[in-house]
């Protein structure tokens, strides 16, 4: 139709990230969780970070995936650097972001985007690590909290104190693809110095570098994008979100784990002279800790190993898995379930031996309260038999000598006083040989 405006095609692939400026991001743990574990608070990410063609799939498994907190522009002119020498000209904008992983802590980020060469990104990569930039002449966990106060006040106050679990991503253009393994290296190690290749742990993600525009290192704590697309940038940033933070949850409960063998160990030693509803109490309290350790170890920790079964896409989920390896999360997580496995374990036999300790005190209890009673008993039909005969009109009862007279009655009392004696003995004996055998069960 004349006059008609005719629409231009949609692209059938993305293009790469072509941006004049180096953007810096610093994804970091903090100690602060919401209320419920398991459901993850926020909006989904999808509203904040092109995902491109795969945001199906984040949007499917939003409820799995970190949501989104908070995002807030940062005035750049209130900050303030360690190491960065470059003009104030050089910052170009800055962002805040918190997000809430499922069964783990709220992970922070600090985005930043600079345009100075490569190598100049070192003494900013040490200052954004190593906490050594301020806003407004505050701490970026502290303009977080105050900024996540404001967002979301019915989560209530959170102590968003930085943890040392932290990952760091340089995300520049298609020209820094043609950079160098060395050029990669000094990033990643956040250090102007040469290498030796053979011995490095820099992992190269063959998805990532099929193209010739494109380019990916990373280390366990700096990983170095060239010429991605965007939305490929921003799936390794949500990534890096879950790793970080199932990093730091499993150092929670291997701490967690440790303190809760120290205290069973504390109430193998105290049992003697602890009450058994208390210790009883205290067992339970130490297996509905190790239940919620392994419960967050399951669905916050093991869980975040995997993307592909959520996102079907080979470049992130190579980026994902080799993320996990570099930083070590599958070492952690059989280690650390060894040890919840086994304090596990220790917890039943615990229980087991109260268990057997109970019934054998109460045995021994009945043992004694009934030889008691028998004693007891025999005791009382002798004195039943005498009164008996003292209320009887008999012979051998002098009636004008009291029943309590000793001169005349000496021989019957010595003999009841010889039985009350022998069943007090007899008792005395059996308690002492109760508490003798209790201790040796308790060892």
């Amino acid at each position: 139709m004349e006059g008609a405006l005719t629409q231009r095609p949609e692209p059938l692939f993305d293009p790469i990230i072509n941006r004049p400026i180096h953007r810096l991001s610093t994804v970091v743990a903090t100690g602060a969780e919401t209320p419920d574990p398991l459901e993850a608070i926020g909006r989904p990410p999808g509203e904040f970070l092109r995902l491109g063609r795969l945001g199906a799939f984040y949007a499917r498994s939003e409820r799995q995936l970190p949501r989104v907190m908070l995002r807030e522009a940062v005035d750049v002119t209130g900050l303030k650097f360690r190491r960065w020498t470059q003009p104030a000209s050089a910052v170009r904008q800055a962002f805040v972001w918190a997000f809430d992983v499922p069964a783990g802590p709220i992970v922070m980020v600090f985005t930043i985007d600079v345009s100075c060469d490569l190598l100049e990104l070192i003494p900013l990569l040490e200052d954004c690590y190593y906490d050594d930039i301020t806003i407004a002449n505050e701490t970026v966990a502290d303009t977080v909290e105050v900024m996540l106060q404001n967002a979301a006040p019915t989560v209530g106050r959170l102590s968003l104190r930085a943890d040392d679990q932290r990952h760091q991503f340089v995300f520049t253009s298609g020209a820094a693809a043609s950079a160098s393994d060395d050029l990669l290296q000094r990033l990643i190690y956040r250090a102007d110095l040469d290498w030796r290749p053979e011995h490095s742990s820099i992992c190269f993600p063959g998805e990532l570098n099929r193209r010739p525009t494109s380019r990916a290192a990373m280390g366990a704590f700096v990983s170095v994008l060239a010429g991605q697309q965007d939305y490929i940038e921003n799936c390794a940033l949500l990534s890096a979100v879950q790793i970080v933070s199932a990093m730091a949850k499993v150092r929670d409960i291997r701490a967690d784990a440790y303190a809760s063998l120290i205290d069973l160990r504390r109430l193998a030693s105290d049992r003697p002279g602890m009450r058994t509803s208390t210790r009883r109490a205290a067992l339970t309290q130490i297996a509905d800790a190790a239940a919620r350790q392994e419960l967050q170890l399951t669905f916050g920790v093991e869980t975040a190993q995997e993307i592909g079964i959520l996102v079907p896409s080979l470049r992130v989920d190579e980026y994902h898995r080799q993320l996990a390896g570099c930083t070590g999360l599958g070492d952690n997580i059989h280690t650390v379930s060894g040890m919840v496995n086994r304090l596990i374990s220790v917890i039943a036999s615990e229980k087991a031996s109260q268990d057997a300790y109970d019934v054998r005190r109460d045995d021994l209890r009945r043992l004694r309260w009934g030889i008691a009673v028998g004693i007891l008993s025999v005791v009382a039909v002798p004195i039943g038999i005498i009164l008996g005969y003292f209320g009887g009109n008999y012979p051998q009862v002098n009636p004008r000598a009291s029943m309590f007279s000793w001169h005349q009655y000496h021989d019957m009392y010595l003999t009841v006083l010889g039985l009350i004696v022998f069943s007090v003995a007899v008792f005395a004996v059996l308690m002492i040989r109760e508490r003798r055998e209790l201790r040796r069960i308790n060892g």
